[in-house]
């Protein structure tokens, strides 16, 4: 009986399974192809590629057909014979700007820095969905475990309660035994219940990143081949390579760019315009139509004086906006060096607590043999023994926790490295070409389609 009880406790109850097991690296495969957070980032990013286009707009042509009808009647009191007739014409004007003081040069800069801003936002959004995703994985497989710790709890607890009864009918034990026993058995069935309702509501969020029902999960074996060996190493990858740090380092390139812009508006803008135009008179009291066509060609500039302050006004607003992105980047990098310190603190602690809580189940493992051994002897209580139980219990849920929380800031340091990424961890799936789509972006001039 004794070895029946031990061996129940002594149960592992992750979520495995010797056939095929969704490993955590799968589940972040579904949530990058179908996560909807990470699909309306990718389409506001196409959006942001055509900013670009809009920019290059003021390097090309403008076209225009313009025309006109009219048709008079005019009636004169002074003479007996009105003056009626049409009037049409129809023209053609083309203008290409030659210079705006580079305010489009430097509008596309800003306009491609924006979009590189962008990218590196989007692998940030990435790593976010993944962290979530992989956060909601690893709450499953905890919850799981600790729903099979607690049934087999019970099921000892049910088995130690008959135990306790049959011996109270030959009075080998009092009603206060079968009372403790019959409140432990109650409480582990409470605590079974709560266990599955926190598994039921993780298995919702999973589905809601990942997008499909959790079935058979499994802990990661090779997590820590994506991991540097030393802190050091850690810290000096997410410097170069945080995501949030190289989109503020683009916005600040992108601010100072735009500076440039607005100040070319002060300057000479000057331009190249053509025309055709072709005009009619075709009155009603006289046979003879009236037709003229003419052709102009002929450069245009404008020099601009004062223009109510706006121009200056927009300067200003931008040199402050460039101040802010000044700092907006050491923020970014000062919150890189925190995440990535105290993902790796996290994890450490994590990995060191879950050597101890084994030290503790290795002893409550034999703490609860010695007292069932000394519960038979009568130099122990049925209370001390169902304290035992109770004893190991707790260790080894605390042990499925510090396991959760271990594989939970492995990924957060992977985050703040900026190594969260399908790319980075070879997951099987085609990988997503902001660049393709940016490239396909800008050149376009006149089609509406999207993709």
């Amino acid at each position: 009986m004794k070895k029946i009880i031990i061996t129940a406790l002594l149960l592992t109850c992750a979520l495995s399974s010797p056939s095929k097991a969704q490993t955590v690296f799968e589940a972040l495969s579904s949530a990058y192809n179908t996560n909807p957070t990470l699909q309306g980032q990718r389409a506001y990013l196409r959006a942001v590629d055509e900013n670009v286009a809009i920019a290059k707009s003021g390097f090309r042509p403008t076209i225009a057909i313009r025309g006109s009808y009219s048709d008079t009647d005019i009636s004169h009191d002074n003479y007996s014979q009105d003056s009626d007739g049409a009037n049409s014409s129809a023209s053609a004007v083309i203008t290409q700007p030659l210079f705006n003081g580079l305010s489009t040069l430097n509008s596309v800069k800003a306009a491609d820095k924006n979009v590189k801003a962008e990218q590196q936002n989007l692998f940030n959004v990435e790593q976010n969905v993944f962290l979530d995703a992989s956060t909601a994985y690893f709450n499953v497989v905890q919850n799981a475990a600790i729903v099979e710790l607690q049934k087999n709890n019970e099921k000892l607890l049910k088995r130690k309660l008959e135990e306790t009864t049959e011996r109270f009918n030959v009075g080998d034990v009092t009603r206060t035994d079968v009372s403790q026993a019959k409140a432990r058995y109650a409480q582990a069935q409470a605590a079974t219940i709560s266990a599955e309702g926190d598994l039921e509501a993780s298995k919702a969020v999973y589905k809601q990143v990942i997008g499909s029902e959790p079935k058979t999960l499994s802990e990661p074996k090779n997590l820590s081949k994506f991991i540097p060996n030393n802190f050091n190493d850690a810290l000096a990858y997410a410097k170069e390579h945080n995501f949030a740090v190289l989109a503020a380092k683009e916005t600040l390139s992108a601010k100072d760019y735009t500076v440039s812009a607005n100040s070319g508006a002060l300057l000479p803008q000057v331009s190249l315009e053509g025309s055709a135009n072709s005009s009619r008179n075709d009155p009603e009291n006289n046979t003879k139509d009236h037709k003229t066509d003419y052709y102009a060609v002929g450069i245009n500039m404008t020099v601009p004086l004062y223009d109510a302050g706006e121009n200056r006004a927009r300067i200003r607003q931008s040199k402050y906006q460039k101040w802010q992105a000044q700092e907006l980047l050491l923020n970014a990098e000062r919150q890189a060096v925190s995440d990535i310190t105290k993902a790796w603190e996290y994890m450490a602690a994590n990995h060191a607590k879950i050597k101890s809580i084994k030290e503790q189940i290795k002893a409550n493992e034999i703490a609860l043999e010695g007292v069932q051994k000394e519960e038979t002897l009568g130099n122990r209580t049925i209370l001390d023994v169902l304290d035992a139980y109770n004893e190991l219990l707790s260790s080894k849920v605390e042990e499925v926790k510090a396991r959760r929380n271990y594989f939970v800031s492995g990924m957060q340091v992977l985050a703040a490295m900026g190594k969260l990424t399908a790319n980075e961890l070879n997951l099987a799936v085609d990988i997503y070409d902001a660049e393709k789509y940016y490239k396909e972006t800008k050149g376009k001039w006149l089609s509406l389609s999207v993709d």
